[in-house]
């Protein structure tokens, strides 16, 4: 017979779950709940590590501009108010389960992110070679398991399970528990997003919570990971009171409104939520952790369309980490900039055996990189910037990102700069554009909504 202490641990590991979305698990005895899922084919009939090993598995979330599920009069609060479905991905968080549930790590990954994206056949049947573009077209054209491919291959991590909510299930979730708490430092509006709401401590929900979440216009797409993560930890403090756990009413109307609008992939069947279920008994919330992808300019400019570049060796610190499965590191150590890299045209000539690392290097940051190698100076020993007077700004950038190197005035050189790579070459410093407002800092889901 369950204690009540084991009763109440099992509701804390449900709720848990239900709010990252992560699962359908505390009630996994339910057929009704059960059968309201709805599954997409997303790893092909292969097979993937079970939930019950209780090894590190890493879950790719999305949060889609789907209509479906919507009612006419959410259609009217909000900005969404055609009835088709849509085919854009709002949101994108990698969840990373540490082992046996130890921690939970939630990574944002910003829409706008360069990737590559695998060949694919579009819906309409038109066959879309690989490319680079930003990780949110991949669900456009190609669906889940596109998406889950780009990302895998972007952050070198194993994809182990897809989850997908729409905006019906996001509304409905809110909605159930009686609404999130938001701590905000001032007044935010959008006329866009229709989001007018004071400054201070408030409960929102419905189309306020909505217009929260998706709103880029008030600041950009990194402020709005650091609000929708602020939210996702507010909503998992709301759902993990008492005031909804110990209500069952409120309890059933959670579960109803996810399993009513979430889609998972073909492997997260009824043994694989169980395992989550019983993986997540013991969690805390202080051992969530929000974070975002850092980047190294947030403006970056690819066929025509802007984008986001990722901060390549903090980028690949952060997935070491999670495939490691160890502590997500703590912050990102950028220098703040004017001028960002992508802004910045380079041309590499210098030490043959440094020059392709640097112009990879250089490249991965987002600067504009041409080579043009002179055999003559393949001996050089210190790396040398030239530049022109007539670009300051710029000059501060690769200043901070060259600390070591030596930096030669040539008035009227133009806007390249002339790098010559030399044999003291150990990689360059990130830096990160004023612009793009972003530290990459981690908090957890216990932190005060108001810090």
């Amino acid at each position: 017979m369950l204690t009540s202490h084991r009763v109440t641990r099992t509701l804390l590991a449900t709720a848990s779950a239900l709010v990252l979305v992560l699962s359908v698990t505390g009630w996994v005895a339910s057929e009704k709940y059960l059968s309201g899922l709805s599954t997409v084919n997303v790893f092909g009939g292969l097979a993937g590590t079970s939930a019950w090993s209780g090894e590190p598995m890493n879950i790719l979330l999305v949060g889609t501009d789907d209509r479906t599920g919507l009612t006419k009069e959410q259609r009217r609060e909000t900005t969404i108010e055609r009835t088709d479905a849509g085919r854009h991905t709002d949101t994108m968080l990698l969840v990373h389960l540490g082992g046996g549930l130890g921690t939970v790590s939630v990574i944002s990954i910003p829409r706008d992110s360069l990737v590559d994206i695998p060949g694919h056949t579009s819906p309409e049947g038109e066959h879309i070679p690989a490319h680079k573009g930003k990780v949110n077209s991949a669900f456009a054209t190609g669906g889940p398991a596109v998406t889950v491919s780009a990302v895998a291959q972007a952050t070198g991590v194993t994809i182990d399970h897809y989850v997908e909510i729409n905006f019906g299930g996001f509304l409905n979730m809110v909605n159930a528990v009686g609404g999130v708490e938001v701590c905000l430092p001032e007044a935010l509006q959008d006329q866009r997003a229709r989001l007018d709401l004071p400054a201070g401590r408030q409960t929102i929900q419905g189309a306020d919570a909505l217009a929260y979440v998706r709103a880029r216009y008030i600041d950009n797409d990194f402020g709005r990971a650091q609000r929708q993560q602020k939210f996702l930890a507010a909503m998992l403090q709301r759902v993990m009171s008492s005031g909804v756990l110990a209500n069952p009413v409120t309890m059933n109307s959670l579960v109803d409104s996810v399993t009513s609008s979430v889609t998972t992939d073909e492997r997260l069947n009824r043994d694989e939520i169980a395992a989550f279920a019983a993986r997540a008994a013991d969690l805390d919330l202080s051992r969530i952790n929000f974070t975002t992808v850092p980047v190294s300019d947030g403006n970056f400019m690819h066929e025509g369309e802007s984008t986001v570049l990722w901060d390549g060796p903090a980028a690949a610190e952060m997935f070491t980490a999670l495939n490691s499965d160890q502590p997500l590191p703590k912050e990102t150590k950028a220098t703040v900039v004017d001028i960002a890299p992508g802004d910045i045209h380079v041309a590499l000539s210098g030490d043959v055996n440094q020059l392709t690392a640097a112009k990879q290097d250089l490249t991965d940051a987002g600067y504009q990189v041409t080579l043009n190698h002179d055999p003559a100076s393949a001996a050089t020993t210190v790396t040398t910037v030239t530049y022109d007077p007539a670009l300051p700004d710029s000059l501060k950038t690769l200043k901070a990102a060259f600390p070591g190197a030596t930096f030669a005035e040539e008035p009227g050189i133009g806007e390249t700069f002339a790098i010559e790579i030399g044999a003291d070459y150990a990689g360059i410093k990130p830096v990160r554009s004023a612009s793009t407002s972003l530290e990459t800092t981690v908090r957890t889901a216990k932190d005060n909504l108001c810090s």
